[in-house]
């Protein structure tokens, strides 16, 4: 059928023209020509239903929760840094009935339970017996150590291996316990509206990407100007004393900020350094104060590239997929190429295998430590923002916490931008993070039309377009414009 079309095209081609017919000629050229074109790489199955889509989400989830944890040691003081944080009673969202959106980003990283060192039992077995001996001294409370919430999960054939045995090792003398631990629900699909069971255990790329934004947000400069004027400057009215018959956190505040002057002075905080040598390692980006510290690292120029290319392919996936289905919307037929498909697949195992620096030296650690004081920074901001000068009605982060970079960091008053600093970070961070989270359990070599990858693309548009625009509105680049974009944080 085809190649009688094509022959069709050939003769009406050398025609000799007519020009009282050959706009309508041309048109039907085109026409026949476009027929051919998506009958050679389009599958003409139905468009994807809502059965298929929620069958991915589920795998993604299980996949997700699959993961093991890794052997890490939580950053000193990490449950007195985050105590400000209620999960159990959380405060409520007017707006979306759901926790307000700190103690959110606490629900998608984090539990308050006791954590395991060893990520594996196993480990143990190792250790010299009489060594273990001595140091299960340390270890009195074994009943509490294991977290029943963790036990949950969506997949039926997937079970946390949980015990009341005691770690025993290490002792807290060198790596001190901590009761809050990994178990996090971020970017897990809700399906059919029910939200799913279990936790993500450990950290990934994207964790660091999310760290990212929000360090470049200014999250970090404003706890830091924090941290300052209350161990030096004083100028900040941030009392230790709270009338003891109201709901005020204000003497937990003083407390949390004892802790994190401690560890600051200690040499013990998530530093400058750390994160900026992190960020080059792992990702090949690096902030504007990170580039006056000279740091001398193995720099991963794979990850940045390969990223921000799989964003340019699959836009351009996006483009192909609403041009053909324009062109024949009467049909069924919207799938693009299989080519186009291979190369997103090969870009994104070019990706994978870019994630390995993540895998070695302090990064993980790095990328825990910054977490966690991110989100306990935000929480100290939260209580403190009246105290800061920042209006009580400024209740959201969107409002709060561009005032309070306004005030302290910019030295100006309140100032109303088109773009919010605090919106076009987050849709950064979480954009991105939930892309790399789906990259890391995908089946992206099933490049058959109606497959797993094509599925995924699909599920994931919305994604891949709220990173472009917030990306743009950041830094005034368009991933979406052809040739290698001019990254802004690239090192």
């Amino acid at each position: 059928m085809a190649n009688n079309e094509e022959k069709d095209i050939k003769k009406e081609t050398t025609k000799p023209e007519d020009k009282s017919t050959a706009n309508v000629e041309q048109t039907e050229v085109f026409e026949k020509f476009m027929k051919i074109f998506l009958a050679r790489n389009a599958n003409a199955d139905e468009p994807f239903d809502a059965e298929k889509l929620n069958g991915l989400r589920k795998t993604l989830n299980c996949e997700l929760t699959k993961k093991t944890p890794i052997t890490v040691a939580f950053p000193e003081c990490a449950d007195v840094l985050l105590s400000l944080i209620n999960q159990s009673k959380p405060e409520i969202d007017p707006k979306t009935g759901k926790p307000e959106e700190i103690t959110g980003f606490f629900n998608d990283y984090f539990i308050f339970c006791s954590h395991r060192i060893p990520s594996d039992e196993s480990v143990l077995n190792k250790i010299d017996e009489r060594l273990l001996k001595c140091t299960e001294k340390w270890f009195p409370y074994s009943d509490n150590n294991n977290c029943p919430e963790l036990t949950a999960t969506d997949c039926d054939d997937y079970k946390i291996a949980g015990t009341n045995n005691a770690p025993r090792f290490p002792p807290p003398y060198c790596l001190p316990p901590t009761c809050v631990t990994l178990a996090g629900k971020r970017h897990l699909y809700e399906i059919d509206k029910v939200p799913a069971n279990g936790t993500i255990k450990r950290l990934f790329m994207g964790d660091l990407v999310w760290l990212f934004y929000f360090d470049r947000m200014g999250i970090f400069k404003i706890l830091g100007a924090i941290l300052d004027d209350y161990a030096i400057k004083g100028n900040l009215p941030i009392t230790n004393d709270s009338p003891l018959d109201t709901t005020d956190k204000i003497e937990l505040v003083s407390i949390v900020l004892e802790a994190m002057t401690r560890k600051t002075k200690m040499g013990i905080s998530s530093t400058v350094r750390d994160r900026n040598i992190t960020y080059r390692r792992a990702l090949g980006w690096i902030l504007d104060e990170g580039r006056k510290l000279n740091l001398e690292t193995v720099v991963n120029t794979a990850f940045t590239n390969l990223f921000h290319k799989f964003i340019q392919t699959s836009l351009e996936y996006y483009k192909d997929k609403r041009l053909a289905t324009a062109i024949q919307a009467s049909t069924n037929v919207n799938r693009v190429s299989v080519a186009t498909l291979t190369s997103i697949k090969d870009t994104i195992d070019l990706i994978i295998r870019s994630f390995d620096p993540f895998r070695y030296g302090r990064v993980y650690s790095n990328t825990l430590s910054g977490i966690v004081w991110a989100v306990a920074g935000m929480s100290v901001i939260k209580e403190l923002r009246t105290t800061l000068g920042i209006p009580s009605e400024y209740r959201d982060p969107d409002e709060y916490i561009p005032a309070a970079y306004d005030i302290l960091i910019a030295k100006k008053s309140i100032t109303p931008s088109e773009t919010n600093r605090y919106d076009v970070h987050r849709d950064c961070a979480e954009n991105a993070r939930d892309i790399l989270l789906d990259l890391e359990v995908i089946d992206f070599k099933n490049t058959d039309p109606g497959g797993e990858l094509e599925l995924w693309l699909d599920l994931i548009e919305g994604k891949i377009e709220g990173y472009r625009t917030a990306y743009r509105s950041l830094t005034g680049v368009d991933l979406g414009t052809q040739g290698t974009p001019n990254i802004e944080q690239q090192v």
